[in-house]
């Protein structure tokens, strides 16, 4: 903690991306949340509290907009209540304490709720191959909305949060159903046809991690875009956006 706080002296701002997300089907398995666990519940609380004791005036925080509950085709704002009563958010809503603790004594923390990142990673990296080889991928009904965020606006966005006041902010690109995102994933993965969804069966035992992939959520960003003038630049009907 001494050396970390040490690390962050004389800085005005600390940005937190901290995230290890299991790749495909291994997530179904709890073990394999244990290193991403981890840097919720403990790196980045130890985060926060060293930025504090270093005299950091300013914490950006990465969240997730999947603690939102599915709300069918409503749109849903940063004040719709988090469904996370499950044991399996402890670490995310610990970090959310964190930096919400650190915003005292003239302090601001900027906690941003991320759509699903896509671009080049390695998460997104599988789905194309699973589209171009017919193998199915996508959880969720195919009217369900999903939040997409490309990984370039993210990296725009976090500067962007430079300018936003203490609080939680949405941060996603416009909401798309899941039927439009397979169509969008099979024409990048240049595939016969739209990315192929998981079977019910299978979609009902995946799990409390994965379940919050099935949720409708038709996120709004319109807090973070009038607070910061931040648009999203590239969609998943951009050509090339897997390679960008």
């Amino acid at each position: 903690m001494d050396d970390l706080a040490r690390t962050f002296s004389r800085h005005d701002v600390v940005i937190n991306t901290l995230a290890h997300v299991p790749v495909d089907m291994t997530a179904m398995r709890p073990l394999a949340w244990r290193e991403d666990d981890r840097l919720h519940l403990e790196a980045s609380v130890a985060i926060a509290e060293a930025a504090r004791r270093a005299g950091v005036r300013k914490l950006i925080q990465e969240s997730t907009a999947f603690l939102y509950p599915d709300n069918g085709s409503e749109w849903i704002g940063e004040d719709e209540p988090l469904a996370v009563r499950d044991r399996a958010f402890r670490p995310r809503v610990r970090e959310m304490r964190a930096a919400v603790d650190f915003a005292t004594e003239g302090r601001s923390a900027v906690i941003l709720r991320l759509g699903q990142l896509f671009g080049r990673d390695p998460q997104t990296t599988h789905m194309l191959q699973a589209a171009r080889e017919g193998k199915a991928v996508l959880l969720g009904k195919p009217e369900n909305y999903i939040p997409l965020l490309h990984h370039r606006d993210a990296g725009r966005a976090f500067v962007s949060a430079l300018r936003a006041g203490s609080g939680f902010y949405n941060v996603a690109g416009e909401p798309l159903t899941r039927e439009r995102w397979a169509k969008d994933l099979g024409r990048e993965a240049k595939a016969p046809g739209p990315a192929k969804f998981i079977p019910e069966i299978t979609q009902a035992i995946v799990g409390t991690r994965l379940e919050v992939q099935r949720r409708s959520l038709r996120i709004s960003s319109v807090r973070f875009m009038s607070e910061t003038g931040w648009r999203p630049t590239i969609g998943p009907s951009t050509p090339g956006w897997s390679r960008m």
